[in-house]
C-alpha cells in the first residue's frame, strides 16, 4: 500500500475517534441544556402559578383546577418539555398535559442512551401538590441527530481537505526518493551523465548524497573499465608472439573491405601456411617453432614495406598468415612468391628437403562474401600442397574439386565414429586438484592417417554445414567413456551447433537418457553465442542445467553484450580471454581489467577460469586477482584421454 494511502487510513482512524469523542461531548451537554432547561421552567411554571394565586387569593376549586391546567398546558408547549404533571403529596396524579409533537424516541438514540428522562418536581404555592415536568427524549433526539449531521459534513470536508494536503506533502516528500530511483535505474542503464539530485528536506539529504555519490564512483569505475576494454581490444587485436594483427584484426579488417561502400577494385588475399611448424615443435621443442615463427613475420612485415602492393599482413592461427594486397601482374605475384618461399625456407631450422611453406591465393571484390572468399583461398591452398611450386591461385583450379575432397575427407570422419579425445584439467588452484577436463576432438585423415589440423578442419566444417555433425560425434564418444570412469568432463559446443535445432534437440535427448552422468559433464559454450543467438542459447543452456549439467561461458571478456546473457543463465564458470592471461604478471592494464570482470563474476556467483596459463608467474599473478581456476601448459599439456 502507498504510504498515502497508509497516511490518509490514519488520518480516518483518527477523524472518526475525534468524531466519537465529539458526538459523545455533545450528547452529553445536550442532556444537561435539557435538564437544566426543564428545571428552570418547572421553577418558571411554579412562579407564574404562585403570581397568578395571589392575585386572586382565595381561589375557589374551579378557579385553582382552570389555574392548574393553564400552567401544565403552557409549561407542556415548552420544546424541551414531553409531559407536566401535578401529583398530590401521596404521588397521585391530579392533572396531566403532554406535548403535542411528542413522539417515541427513535430505537437508535435509545440505544445510545438509555438512561430515563430526566424529570424536575417543585412544590406549589399555598398548595400541598406538586409540579412534575419530563424532560422530551425526542426532541433530545432530533437535536442530537442534527449534531450527527454537522459533525459528518465537517468530518467528510476536513477528511477530504487532509488528503489532499496528505497527497501534496508526500509528493513532496517522495520527490527525492522519486529521484533517487530514477537516478538508480540510470545507473542501471550506464547513464552517469544525469543531474545531480537535490533533497527536499534534512531528513531525505543523506539519501540523495548517497546516491550521488555512487553515480560519480561508478561513472569513475566504468569509464576506466571502458578504457580498459578499448585498450583491450586494441592488444586483442595483436598476436603476442609476433605482434602483428591476429585473426579478429583479419575478420574486421574484411568486414571492412566487403561492406556495401567498399570500393569495387579488385584485391588478392595469400594464405601462407608454414609447413614445417609442427615438425619443429615436435622434433625440437616449442622454443625453436616460436622462433621459426617470429623469423617468418619478420619475412612478411620486410616485404610489405618493400613491395607496394602487399598493404596488410596477418597472423591467423599457428603457422597461417594471410596478406591482403592489391592486385598483380602474374610475373610479379611469381616473384613475390618465390621470394618468400626461399626466405620462409631459410628461416626453417628443419632441413628434410621437405617444402617449408605452401600458399593459396585468391582474387576478391567488395562484393563478394567472407565465405566465398575463404572457400577459394582454402581450395587454393589445399591445392599449393601438390604443386612443385608450393602455391596455387584459386581461379586456375576448381572450386567444386576442393569442397567435395573436404566433404569426403568430412564425412568418413562422421562415417567411423571415432575420434581420439584429448583433454587438459582446468585446475582448482586452492585445493590443487582438476575441476574438470575440457575434451576435444582429433580427428586423422583417411588417405595420410595423420592429424588434421584445426585450423583447417573447423573452416571446412562450417562452410559445409558439417560443425553439428563434428560436435555430435565428439559428444557421443565423451559420453560413451563417462559411463566407464569417474571423471568430471567438459565438450565444447560451437556457434553453428547451438544455432542448428535439431542438433539441440538431439543434445538434450541423448543428456537426458544419462542423467545420471549429467552432475560429471559441462558443456563450454563461446560468450558470443550470447550475442549471436541469445534465445536459443540461453534456453538450451538451461535445459542443460536442469539436466544437472554445468555450463562454462568460454571467452569471457571479449564481448560485454553477453553480461545480460549471464544473469539469465546464471552458469557455473566463465572462462577469462586467453588474450587476457598471456604475461598478465607484467601487464597492469589487463590485471586492473582482470580484476573488474572477476568482480562482476563474482558477483553473479559464478567461477572464473582463466586459460592459456604458461608458467608459475602468470598463475601467481591470477591468482591475485581472484581467479582460481587456471589452465594451460603450466599445469598439463592435452593428452589423449584412455579409460579402457
Amino acid at each position: 500500500m502507498k504510504l498515502s494511502s497508509q497516511t490518509n487510513l490514519g488520518i480516518v482512524a483518527l477523524l472518526f475517534l475525534a468524531f466519537t469523542a465529539l458526538s459523545v461531548v455533545e450528547l452529553r451537554e445536550l442532556q444537561s441544556n435539557a435538564s437544566e432547561a426543564v428545571m428552570l421552567q418547572a421553577e418558571k411554571s411554579a412562579l407564574v402559578y404562585k403570581q397568578a394565586v395571589v392575585q386572586q387569593v382565595p381561589l375557589s376549586p374551579q378557579a385553582e383546577r382552570l389555574a392548574l391546567e393553564t400552567l401544565l398546558e403552557s409549561a407542556a408547549a415548552q420544546p424541551l418539555v414531553s409531559a407536566a404533571l401535578v401529583i398530590d403529596p401521596d404521588g397521585k396524579e391530579i392533572l396531566s398535559a403532554k406535548a403535542v409533537s411528542e413522539n417515541t424516541a427513535p430505537s437508535w438514540y435509545s440505544h445510545l442512551d438509555p438512561s430515563p428522562a430526566f424529570v424536575k418536581r417543585v412544590a406549589l404555592y399555598n398548595s400541598e401538590n406538586n409540579l412534575v415536568l419530563t424532560t422530551s427524549k425526542s426532541t433530545l433526539a432530533n437535536g442530537f441527530f442534527t449534531v450527527l449531521v454537522k459533525n459528518i459534513a465537517a468530518f467528510l470536508v476536513l477528511a477530504v481537505l487532509l488528503s489532499l494536503f496528505v497527497v501534496l506533502v508526500n509528493r513532496r516528500i517522495k520527490r527525492p526518493v522519486d529521484d533517487t530511483v530514477k537516478k538508480l535505474n540510470e545507473i542501471g542503464s550506464h547513464n552517469f551523465t544525469s543531474p545531480e539530485i537535490t533533497a527536499s528536506s534534512e531528513d531525505f539529504k543523506p539519501l540523495t548524497e548517497a546516491a550521488n555519490s555512487l553515480a560519480g564512483t561508478l561513472s569513475t569505475k566504468f569509464d576506466e573499465l571502458k578504457r580498459q576494454s578499448e585498450l583491450f581490444k586494441k592488444e586483442a587485436s595483436k598476436d603476442s608472439l609476433t605482434m602483428l594483427a591476429n585473426r579478429s584484426a583479419f575478420e574486421r579488417h574484411m568486414r571492412a573491405l566487403l561492406n556495401d561502400n567498399a570500393s569495387a577494385q579488385e584485391k588478392e588475399l595469400i594464405i601462407v601456411r608454414l609447413a614445417h611448424l609442427g615438425s619443429i615443435n615436435t622434433k625440437m621443442g616449442m622454443v625453436p617453432g616460436d622462433n621459426y615463427i617470429k623469423a617468418v613475420a619478420n619475412i612478411l612485415v620486410e616485404e610489405t614495406k618493400n613491395n607496394h602492393n602487399i598493404r596488410f599482413v596477418f597472423r591467423l592461427s599457428g603457422g597461417d598468415f594471410a596478406l591482403i594486397s592489391e592486385a598483380m601482374e602474374s610475373a610479379a605475384r611469381e616473384l613475390m612468391l618465390t621470394n618468400l618461399a626461399k626466405q620462409c625456407a631459410s628461416a626453417s631450422p628443419l632441413r628434410d628437403g621437405t617444402k617449408a611453406t605452401f600458399m593459396g591465393i585468391t582474387r576478391f571484390v567488395g562484393t563478394m562474401t567472407m565465405p566465398q572468399i575463404m572457400e577459394s583461398v582454402d581450395s587454393a591452398l589445399i591445392t599449393a600442397m601438390k604443386t612443385q611450386n608450393g602455391w596455387q591461385l584459386a581461379s586456375e583450379i576448381s572450386k567444386v574439386h576442393s569442397n567435395t575432397q573436404w566433404r569426403e575427407r568430412l564425412n568418413y570422419i562422421v562415417s567411423q565414429q571415432y575420434a581420439d579425445i584429448m583433454i587438459q584439467p582446468v585446475m582448482n588452484t586452492d585445493q590443487n586438484v582438476p575441476a574438470y577436463y575440457e575434451a576435444s576432438g582429433r580427428f586423422k585423415d583417411k588417405d595420410t592417417n595423420d592429424v588434421i589440423p584445426m585450423a583447417q578442419l573447423i573452416p571446412a566444417s562450417e562452410r559445409l554445414d558439417l560443425i553439428p555433425q563434428v560436435d555430435k560425434l565428439v559428444t557421443t564418444i565423451v559420453l560413451k567413456k563417462l559411463e566407464v570412469t569417474s571423471q568430471h568432463v567438459a565438450v565444447n559446443l560451437s556457434i553453428a551447433s547451438i544455432a542448428n535445432a535439431e542438433f539441440r534437440d538431439w543434445l538434450v535427448k541423448e543428456v537426458a537418457k544419462r542423467k545420471t552422468l549429467s552432475h560429471r559433464l559441462n558443456f563450454e559454450v563461446e560468450d558470443a553465442a550470447l550475442i549471436q543467438y541469445r534465445e536459443v542459447t540461453e534456453s538450451l543452456c538451461r535445459q542443460l542445467i536442469n539436466i544437472g549439467c554445468g555450463i562454462t561461458i568460454e571467452r569471457f571478456g571479449d564481448n560485454f553484450a553477453s553480461l545480460s546473457g549471464l544473469r539469465a543463465i546464471q552458469p557455473q564458470f566463465v572462462k577469462l580471454s586467453g588474450r587476457l592471461t598471456q604475461g598478465i604478471h607484467t601487464n597492469k592494464d589487463n590485471q586492473l581489467f582482470i580484476s573488474s570482470l572477476v568482480s562482476i563474476a563474482k558477483g553473479l556467483n559464478v567461477k572464473v577460469i582463466a586459460e592459456m596459463v604458461e608458467n608459475e608467474a602468470e598463475s601467481v599473478a591470477l591468482n591475485k586477482l581472484g581467479v582460481d581456476h587456471q589452465q594451460g601448459y603450466y599445469f598439463a599439456k592435452p593428452a589423449l584421454w584412455n579409460v579402457y
